[in-house]
């Protein structure tokens, strides 16, 4: 497995243990060992986070290495790491210790747009698995307009052969005029393409008032940075804050934390607490 490298804010410290001075744990993918501060002879890309870390949040930084995301999963959960780079098979067994905090925007590429897919209002369908067999409609030939929804719907197990048809209108607001004249049994939008449509000029104003949406999802990540379940909101702001801007701040320690993610990563960026799940928004 190629080495996935990974790192967190030492402010996560303040629920990893007892003392506010304990050093922040940081899970290496690749190797074994104990969690050691970064020796002069570590490439500099890791001392480099180190040194960026410790500057931001005045705690010393150790690196933890493990030979799999199913060890570092059951470290994270254990307490013995404060961060790890999880998979959706590694997070599962510990999803309930565990909370994936921020993803990688790969460079060009969408962030996790959630799809939204709706029928019309008193139709028999009201969840994914009900449309088996339907037929569907697309708002537009864009990445996020196709590409994403698809990839998603494949996610949860409505890829080829689920649907009797899928077609694609010209834009979001002719899938949704296909969707009204009976065209098509359901409409796929990004929820962007779905909040344009449907939000009106006032509350009273409904457009979209005989439409029904009965699922909604995000794209699940592949890999995301996770921390133990009990971190607070304020630790894991903070802690989200000291990414988000590390490619700007510090480059040549963003390059070392996202390189087991993608070679071309372009920013951190939050995730909610299903992203390696396969779970649906409300």
């Amino acid at each position: 497995m190629k080495r996935i490298l990974l790192a967190a804010g030492a402010v996560l410290l303040i629920a990893a243990g007892p003392s506010p001075d304990a050093p922040f744990r940081v899970a290496v993918i690749g190797g074994e060992g104990a969690c050691t501060v970064p020796a002069a002879a570590a490439p500099a890309g890791e001392r480099a986070y180190a040194e960026h870390l410790q500057a931001r949040l005045g705690r010393e930084v150790r690196v933890c290495r493990y030979p799999d995301t199913a060890a570092a999963a059951r470290a994270l959960a254990a307490g013995e790491v404060d961060l790890a780079p999880l998979d959706p098979v590694a997070y599962a067994p510990v999803a309930d210790k565990v909370r994936p905090v921020m993803t990688v925007r790969e460079k060009g590429a969408l962030t996790r747009v959630p799809a939204i897919l709706a029928v019309k209002a008193g139709a028999p369908q009201r969840a994914l698995e009900d449309m088996r067999g339907s037929r569907l409609v697309f708002g537009g030939r864009m990445t996020a307009a196709l590409d994403l929804p698809k990839h998603t719907l494949a996610q949860h197990g409505a890829g080829d052969g689920f649907f009797a048809a899928e077609a694609v209108a010209a834009d979001e607001a002719t899938a949704l005029a296909d969707l009204r004249a009976g065209r098509a049994d359901g409409a796929v939008l990004h929820a962007g393409a779905w909040r344009r449509q449907c939000r009106g000029d006032s509350p009273a104003d409904q457009p979209c008032k005989d439409l029904a949406v009965i699922w909604m999802a995000r794209p699940r990540a592949d890999l995301a940075m996770a921390t133990r379940g009990d971190i607070t909101d304020p630790e894991r702001f903070r802690l989200v804050g000291v990414h988000v801007s590390m490619h700007l701040e510090a480059p040549e320690a963003f390059t070392w934390a996202t390189q087991g993610f993608t070679p071309a990563a372009e920013s951190f960026e939050p995730s909610e607490a299903g992203a390696l799940s396969l779970a649906q928004m409300q």
